[in-house]
């Protein structure tokens, strides 16, 4: 790593959450500068690419306070503590949407945004789909929409899918799909 390595100084808890918490973090770059980062700690969470029959996806839409706004995107979730992350997958599926998953197979993870957080994402193709009872939790509000992949480009273009994990999901849905072909 030579000159990208970045050794830490001190940490310092700023904010403990929930969900997430923030710390401070003072580094030494490799010129002998020192610095600060500021960093989102997230325990990460998995993202289910739903996919109902030949060429439909599943969605959901929901207000999202941090955007002000309804948005359409792909479930996801935290896993619960000692939960397995395909235990998680199917669970939040079938809670945010009611379908239940017959398999799921992780297909992806990636940083949401290592510029500032730790979180990771991991993404998971549910396939052989059963509708069953949609089971949000008290704090949300969630419409469920099954449409076929080809819309997506439209509801992006409306700008009504703006976040990076349902663009991911979208495209990796296309792949999957195409696989299935």
């Amino acid at each position: 790593m030579g000159k990208f390595k970045e050794k830490t100084l001190k940490k310092r808890r700023i904010y403990k959450g929930r969900i997430v918490s923030l710390r401070e973090d003072t580094v030494k770059l490799s010129t002998g500068r020192v610095a600060k980062r500021e960093i989102v700690e997230h325990k990460g969470a998995v993202a289910i690419i739903a996919i109902c029959g030949k060429d439909k996806i599943v969605l959901v839409k929901q207000f999202r306070k941090p955007a002000d706004r309804v948005l359409y995107e792909i479930p996801a979730g935290l896993a619960n503590k000692g939960e397995s992350d395909p235990a998680a997958a199917k669970r939040e599926l079938e809670e945010e949407t009611g379908f239940l998953a017959g398999r799921v197979k992780k297909v992806f993870e990636g940083y949401s945004s290592p510029g500032y957080s730790t979180e990771v994402i991991k993404f998971f193709v549910a396939t052989n789909l059963k509708k069953t009872k949609q089971r949000s939790d008290d704090d949300e509000l969630i419409d469920v929409m099954v449409i076929p992949i080809r819309s997506c480009s439209s509801l992006i273009k409306k700008g009504m899918i703006k976040d990076n994990k349902t663009l991911i999901g979208i495209m990796l849905a296309q792949k999957a799909i195409k696989k299935k072909a």
